[in-house]
Parts: C-alpha cells; structure tokens; sequence
C-alpha cells in the first residue's frame, strides 16, 4: 500500500495573522486556506483541517479506524470527512454568529489503501513530480481561472488580475450545495512521485518552473517545503504562505510510524478559534491548546 512521507511549513508572511492550515501525516496532506477575514478565515480552516487530521494516521473522526484497502470506501469515507467538516463550519457560526462569513478551501491527498485520492474546492493547489516533470493536479475554483478555460483570458494576465482570488466554490456550511463544487479524483500515483499542495501565498508569487525546480532538487520532503517557503518570501509575497508536501513509497512492515504534524492556524489558538471550538465541543477547546 502507499503512503507518504511528508513535512509541512506555513508563515505569516506580511498578513496580520495566519489564516491557513495544514496537516501532514503518513496517509494525508491536506492544506486549507481561510477565507472571510482574520477571524473567521482562521476559525474556519483550522476547524476543516483539524476535523481531517485524524484520517492521517487512519482512524476516523470521531473514533473508529477507516477502512483503508476496501474498495470504494476511501472516496467515501474521505467525501463523508469533508462533508463533516463542512458541518462543523457552521455548527460554529450558528453559536458564534459574527464568525457567519467565513469559509476556507481545501486541499487533501488521501492513501486510501487503493492509492491516493484527491479532494479539492476553492484555490489552493495541488502539484504532482514525476522524473523531473510537473503536473499541476488541481483546477482553481476561481472567476479567472473560468475566463482562462473560456478564452477570456491569459495565464499571465490572470495573474494580475485584480479579482484573482475570487473563488467561487468552498467549504462555509451551506451543506449540498458547497459538496457539489468539490472536485473528488483518484490520482494516477506511484512510487517516488511527489506531491505537493499549497495555499495561493505560494502559487500566486513563485512561478511553476521554479516550483518544479525546487521540488526536484530538494532531498527530503522537509527540505523541498522549506526551500519553497523561502522562494515565497523572497518573491515578495503577498499572503500567507503554507506548504505540504509528501514523498510517495511503499508501506513496509516495519517502519517507524511517521509523526503527523499541523502547521498554522490549526495549532495558533487564539480567544476567537478556541471560542469556535468550545461551541462544538466543550472542554475540547483547552484540551486541545494544552498539547
């Protein structure tokens, strides 16, 4: 079976505060990039990543383990996660009504045991390395990226777009209808690809060639994250800036469970966050802030 090996990084960079998330762990990377100010854009991508985070060490919210290896059930158990967490938006808001506009993306990469499976809303990207080759695994939920694909506009003129962040699909608790905007695939993966997903602080600043040079020259996953942090920060950038990436291999009998690691937002709890929390789950919210 596939799993990944896997190290994140997120920064500030020159916001006021993080307002993306990100987990990685031996069966997910996921990043999710909050939307609806510095409270509520924060709130909600931790309270999505956290919600997904215990899927990557294969157990199942709530409790339970997932059933990794049955066929079909990755793409549902993984839908039904995402789902959840899209409820848990707004259980929150309707305790914590000034949190009402937020929303976040999302991006995730799942080993279900079948292989990887990818889910994606909104702008945050996913990026595929084979031999040296990128592949850009993800399709921006945005109005530019619509007139791209209409011919209404080019790639570099997107890019200065003054509406360039506008997404049109995310998770903000709307139920069916957010679902339906979330794009559910199974990657064609393989041993010694790696993967790579990322909030708009990095893809909106470093082109894909140098992304495709950093990811290949770096030896680890922890040096790939790290040296596209920098580029990002050199660009200069212009957003928070967070990044997962995850070597694909082969689970052996054996190995060292990989420690899973949350980065950003998900881990900053400030009064507004664990206000969010403590509405959906009492006590949790301390608990949670004393690890």
């Amino acid at each position: 079976m596939l799993v990944l090996e896997s190290a994140a990084v997120s920064t500030t960079g020159p916001r006021p505060d993080n307002q993306d998330s990100a987990h990685a762990a031996p069966l997910m990377i996921a990043i999710a990039d909050g939307v609806g100010g510095n409270v509520g854009g924060a709130v909600a991508s931790s309270l999505v990543v956290n919600w997904l985070a215990p899927m990557g060490i294969g157990l199942a919210p709530g409790g339970g383990r997932a059933r990794r290896g049955v066929p079909g059930a990755g793409a549902t158990d993984l839908l039904r996660v995402v789902a959840g967490a899209n409820e848990r938006i707004r259980a929150a808001y309707t305790e914590r009504p000034r949190l009402r506009s937020m929303a976040t993306t999302m991006t995730a990469v799942y080993a279900d045991g079948e292989g990887l499976l990818l889910a994606h809303i909104g702008d945050s990207r996913g990026y595929q390395l084979r031999n040296g080759v990128l592949v850009q695994v993800t399709t921006d939920h945005t109005l530019v990226q619509a007139m791209i694909d209409a011919g209404e506009l080019t790639p570099e003129e997107a890019r200065v777009h003054p509406q360039r962040s506008a997404v049109y699909a995310a998770l903000h608790g709307g139920g069916d209808d957010d679902l339906a905007g979330l794009d559910l695939v199974r990657l064609n993966a393989q041993v010694g690809d790696r993967l790579m997903v990322c909030s708009d602080g990095l893809s909106d600043v470093v082109r894909p060639d140098r992304i495709r040079q950093l990811l290949a020259d770096a030896g680890t996953p922890a040096e790939a994250a790290a040296a596209l942090r920098e580029a990002a920060l050199a660009g200069p950038p212009t957003d928070n800036i967070t990044v997962v990436v995850g070597d694909v291999r082969e689970d052996q009998p054996g190995d060292e469970t990989e420690m899973p690691c949350t980065v950003g937002a998900a881990v900053d709890f400030r009064e507004e966050t664990a206000d969010a929390l403590e509405a959906l789950w009492p006590g949790r919210a301390q608990a949670a802030q004393a690890r």
